[in-house]
This record gives C-alpha cells, sequence and structure tokens, in this order.
C-alpha cells in the first residue's frame, strides 16, 4: 500500500512525463533560437568586417625615400620608397612591391597606403632597366624585358637583395629592428607580376626556380602573365610555386603589347595546383585599373589597356579588401581573414566581378 501510494495515480505520471517533455522542448527552442541569433551576429559582423577592410586602418602613414646599393652587383642601386605606420609597436610584417615596366618607386601608392595605414610596412622597389628612366631611353627595353628573362634577372635579385635587407633589419632610423624578418611577402604589377610570380616558384627557361624565394609568406600578383616564349611553357611553369598566392586581373586587362587576350591572365591560377590560391576578377577593369593610380598619366591613353576605368574607386576598393584579407592570412596567421576570403568577400566581389578559391592539392611523391 505504502509503495502504491508513494507512485501516485497514473494520470499524474503521465502529466509529469508531458510537462518534462514540454520542458525539455522549450530549452531546445530557446538553446536553437539562440544559436541562430548567434550565427546571424556572426556573419553580420563578418559581412561588416569585410566591407571595412576597404577603409584606411587606424594608422596614420608616414612615407620615406631611401636608396640601397649592393656591392655584390656592381654598385647597383635600388631606389626604393617605405610606407610605414605611424607610433604601431611591435614588430612589423612587410610587403615588397615590384613596379611595372616603365613603372618607379612611385607606383601603386593605393596598396602603400592602405595596407601601411593597417599595420604592414610596405617597401616599393625602383628596377633600374626596366623603370621609367629606361623607358624613355628605349621604350622597346620593356617589351624586351617581358620577353626574355636575362634582361629581367637583375629584377629578380633586387628582390632577393631587398629581402636580405629587411633581415637585417637596418631599414631606417625609425623602422631600425622593427621588421619581422619571419614575415614578408612580394607583389607586384604587370612586369612586376611576372616578377612576383618568378619570385614564388614560377619556372624558368634556363633557370629554373634560381630565384624563387620559398622563405616568402605569401604573393600579390596585379595583372598575373602567361609565361611568354622567352620564359618558359604554361603547362610546365607553374607545377611547383612555393606560396599562397592571390592573382588580380579584369576582363579587360588587356597587355600594353597586345601579346594575349586578358582572359588568358588566369593561366598562372589554372595551372597552379599545389598551393592555395585566390583569383579575383573585376568586370571591365583595365590594366591601368592595377596600376594603383588616380589618375592616368599621359602616356598611358596611347597603350591598349590602359584605358579609363569607369569604375575605377569601387574596383580599388575591392582590390584593397582582398589584398588586406590576403596579406592578414598569411602574415599575421589570422584565421578570420582567410574566412572572408573563401566565404563573404565573394558575396561583395559578385555585384561586379568574381573570387575564385582554389584550395592546394597535395602533390604525391612518384
Amino acid at each position: 500500500m505504502l509503495t502504491n501510494l508513494a507512485a501516485g495515480h497514473p494520470h499524474d505520471r503521465v502529466g509529469d512525463a508531458l510537462h518534462g517533455q514540454l520542458w525539455f522542448l522549450h530549452i531546445s527552442l530557446r538553446t536553437c533560437m539562440r544559436s541562430l541569433l548567434s550565427l546571424a551576429m556572426l556573419l553580420a559582423g563578418n559581412i561588416l568586417y569585410a566591407e571595412d577592410l576597404s577603409k584606411p586602418g587606424r594608422y596614420r602613414v608616414q612615407t620615406e625615400l631611401d636608396q640601397w646599393t649592393d656591392p655584390g652587383r656592381n654598385n647597383r642601386v635600388i631606389p626604393l620608397k617605405i610606407y610605414a605606420p605611424a607610433n604601431s609597436k611591435g614588430r612589423l610584417p612587410v610587403v615588397l612591391f615590384s613596379h611595372g615596366g616603365g613603372g618607379s618607386r612611385e607606383g601603386n601608392p593605393l596598396l602603400g597606403d592602405h595596407l601601411a595605414s593597417h599595420g604592414f610596412v610596405c617597401i616599393h622597389l625602383q628596377h633600374e632597366g626596366t623603370d621609367d628612366r629606361a623607358s624613355r631611353r628605349s621604350p622597346r627595353s620593356i617589351r624586351d624585358a617581358a620577353n626574355d628573362p636575362k634582361v629581367c634577372a637583375d629584377r629578380f635579385r633586387d628582390v632577393a637583395f631587398a629581402v636580405q635587407q629587411v633581415e637585417k633589419n637596418e631599414l631606417s632610423q625609425v623602422l631600425r629592428g622593427r621588421l619581422d624578418p619571419e614575415r614578408i611577402g612580394v607583389s607586384g604589377h604587370s612586369l612586376g607580376g611576372i616578377t612576383t610570380q618568378v619570385i614564388a616558384g614560377q619556372d624558368v627557361k634556363g633557370y629554373g626556380q634560381q630565384f624563387c624565394l620559398p622563405k616568402l609568406k605569401g604573393a600579390v600578383i596585379l595583372s598575373p602573365s602567361l609565361p611568354r616564349p622567352g620564359f618558359g611553357d604554361s603547362a610546365t611553369a607553374f607545377k611547383d610555386m612555393k606560396m599562397p598566392m592571390l592573382s588580380i586581373t579584369g576582363t579587360a586587362d588587356t597587355p600594353p603589347d597586345k601579346s594575349f587576350p586578358a582572359k588568358e591572365r588566369r593561366v598562372p591560377f589554372d595551372r597552379t595546383s599545389n598551393v592555395e590560391q585566390w583569383l579575383l576578377v573585376l568586370d571591365g577593369a583595365t590594366h591601368f585599373t592595377f596600376s594603383g593610380n588616380l589618375e592616368r598619366p599621359r602616356i598611358a591613353a596611347l597603350l591598349p589597356g590602359m584605358e579609363a576605368d569607369p569604375k575605377l574607386v569601387e574596383n580599388h576598393d575591392k582590390v584593397k579588401a582582398v589584398t588586406l584579407a590576403f596579406w592578414r592570412w598569411t602574415l599575421l596567421d589570422d584565421p578570420i581573414a582567410k574566412d572572408q576570403l573563401t566565404t563573404v568577400l565573394p558575396k561583395i566581389v559578385q555585384s561586379n566581378g568574381e573570387l575564385e578559391y582554389k584550395p592546394a592539392v597535395q602533390q604525391h611523391a612518384k
């Protein structure tokens, strides 16, 4: 009897069980709603984060003109321009930039200013023999360089020498001892893009990977190029790249010498498979778009591919956002930045372009 009384009426036990199930359902729904709310807030934050990547960072940018002399190459002079974040603390990551044919250390202030405002040191090199002075002396010198690695060899060695200087950490009085030699990346436009590809591991006819610098953490290639005949074969040139790459081009990014159509600028991306990659293609963007200048030089009006870009400001914002995310991932080990590159930024870019992601394919030894 005592046992039956303690057990209660069967209807009471059913009611208790039903109440328990309802309570469990209530808690489950609350947990689910909180998770959905957290996810929504996270996505909203990520989108805001991605959109803000095109805006200046929190640092004031200071610039400085300097030059290096390489005693190992008959005291070859390498002029440079430094963009640095003022009043920053700690060791700073470094991005080396190689200008296009006929350019100078003044090339691409767009990315120099933008990246420095976000805490990076940008060193824009000037390559004697393929710079603005060489172009004025002999306009053909630039075309020769794009087709003959022998003419470009000093460019490649300039980058290697720049890396050595960064590792010495004696760059200017203000930045002395402040550079992080373990966090260096390389970037360039047009002929500077070819330079960047070679530094990143492109196999060059007659040189192999002699100029490659595998210690670098990443490469941003503005207006990438398939190998010209003097440089080798597209089928094999990109088989063993050494670092993650971001390639940036446009549907109207025709080379000034009209040597190939704009759509073939995706060849390095398509032919590379052993490293992680992104390819940003902007609708209507021209070769001039990626020079990083707001105004075209007069000579540009005479060159194919250097037409004005009617969406220049919008396209520049996308270049700044995607490039910053790439360097935050490769040079700062920021996992959020990589998530932006693979999930959020492609949605933002799609209004007038496409951002493709290509994971690395593991290479198996034979």
